[in-house]
């Protein structure tokens, strides 16, 4: 009787470990919101200026917004108190890009106690991130999380930047799913008096890859290193012999 050769008995050793990469391939594939300070990652503005004008008024929270591509929500500050909207270059000497719009949550003539500032979605999208800048110079950390509908934590991204008076500089944070079940975003600071500039949405997977893709390439690398590792033991086996 010929005995099973030797690279089949290893194989059926390693199969387990195989799969075993694998799942965990396509764990770290679905798991969690992806974050980003790249503008291009989202597609659809919502201009405060267009919104609200921008002649350094004072809102109560929350207001109505409508997006360039006709979406629409709500703005406020988590403390339930006024924001302010000015304008980079005329009522913010900041680092936004010349003439954006801003929404500042630090509107200390009326007592305000600085806090979040937190957006709702009325149809659920991928994600959101907006240009944001710390009231006081200096570095700071700003931070962005996204809620479902039901208002659970879906994640959570941070990231640094720098407060000073460079036009064009400020830091853009963002984040995203790989479904779009985003129904709030939540920006804040370290500092906690801050503003936000114009906000983008992440209407579509336009222009990242999706998460199926990444699964396609766990699978494949996977066979290949089985592939590899039969071919090689193969040949050890006719050795032998």
């Amino acid at each position: 009787m010929i005995g099973t050769p030797p690279w089949k008995e290893y194989m059926k050793r390693i199969t387990p470990l195989l799969l075993l990469f694998l799942s965990l391939g396509i764990t770290n594939a679905w798991a969690g919101i992806t974050g980003s300070t790249n503008p291009s990652d989202f597609q659809d503005p919502v201009d405060w200026c267009v919104n609200y004008g921008c002649n350094g008024q004072q809102l109560g929270t929350p207001q109505t917004w409508i997006s360039n591509g006709s979406r629409t929500g709500l703005v406020g500050l988590v403390s339930s108190q006024n924001m302010e909207i000015r304008q980079q270059g005329v009522s913010w000497g900041g680092n936004f890009d010349p003439g954006m719009g801003v929404i500042y949550n630090g509107v200390e003539t009326l007592g305000n106690t600085p806090g979040g500032i937190l957006v709702s979605f009325d149809s659920p999208v991928f994600g959101a991130g907006a240009y944001i800048q710390d009231d006081f110079p200096g570095a700071f950390t700003a931070t962005i999380q996204l809620f479902d509908s039901s208002f659970n934590l879906l994640g959570t991204f941070s990231a640094p930047g720098n407060s000073d008076q460079n036009p064009g500089t400020a830091l853009f944070i963002g984040a995203f799913d790989s479904s779009a079940d985003v129904s709030y975003a939540l920006f804040d600071t370290n500092d906690d008096d801050f503003a936000i500039g114009t906000m983008r949405l992440k209407t579509s997977q336009q222009g990242t890859t999706p998460e199926p893709s990444t699964l396609l390439l766990v699978g494949p690398s996977m066979l290949g290193l089985a592939g590899v590792l039969r071919r090689r033991l193969s040949r050890k086996s006719q050795e032998v012999r």
